[in-house]
């Protein structure tokens, strides 16, 4: 065999071995004591049933979802069509996360969401405005949809809502548009999990339009 051809070869095993493990966490993750939390942000109805085996793969203490809980569903400027489907859908959603763990679950709602309606389908649940910090093992963790509504002095932040990335600050920035994020507390290490690759399709995003 030739050295192009195994070169050849080897890209394409690697290529495999990358793709068949784009959803594992490293072992450090899972050994772990440290407090784990999972974060993920606009999700439409299609890649539920993916959330659902990454919630029981990764086993967190904490679920932070920073917004659009039914991100097919364009509640903004839609009036009140989209209302029972959205109702019906979140129900749904937020009922599976609260059985299928003990974990800590927190909304921070988005434009494409209706709070009265997380709230009466909620349980356990918990609500958090834009602009909140909520402390986990010592560390402030701030929590909005909209980047631009993050608090000031958190150590780390969550959002969704847009593919915005930088940020002056030597403090961690998470979004959960990009990836599912998990994090270890206190030591602050975050790994970042691959959403299907048809999620923007669930989203119904268009090109350079991801609101």
């Amino acid at each position: 065999m030739t050295s192009v051809i195994k070169k050849v070869f080897r890209n394409f095993s690697s290529g495999i071995s990358d793709f068949k493990n784009r959803y594992k966490l490293p072992d450090e993750f899972h050994s772990s004591t440290e407090l784990k939390i999972m974060h993920i942000s606009d999700t439409p109805e299609s890649i539920y049933s993916h959330i659902y085996k990454m919630l029981s793969y990764s086993q967190p203490d904490v679920i932070i979802h920073t917004g659009d809980l039914v991100d097919n569903l364009k509640l903004e400027n839609s009036g009140d069509e989209l209302l029972d489907k959205y109702q019906k859908k979140s129900a749904e959603f937020i009922s599976n996360l609260e059985r299928l763990t003990a974990a800590r679950i927190i909304y921070i709602p988005g434009n494409h969401d209706d709070v009265n309606i997380i709230e009466k389908n909620k349980n356990r649940s918990e609500i958090m405005a834009e602009g909140s910090i909520i402390e986990l093992d010592g560390v402030k963790i701030g929590l909005a949809h909209y980047p631009e509504n993050l608090p000031q002095n958190a150590d780390i932040n969550l959002y969704g809502h847009n593919h915005q990335q930088d940020f002056e600050s030597e403090n961690k920035y998470l979004n959960g548009i990009l990836n599912i994020n998990y994090l270890l507390l206190p030591s602050k290490e975050d790994y970042k999990i691959d959403y299907p690759w048809t999620i923007n399709q669930g989203r119904q995003y268009k090109t350079f339009n991801m609101i």
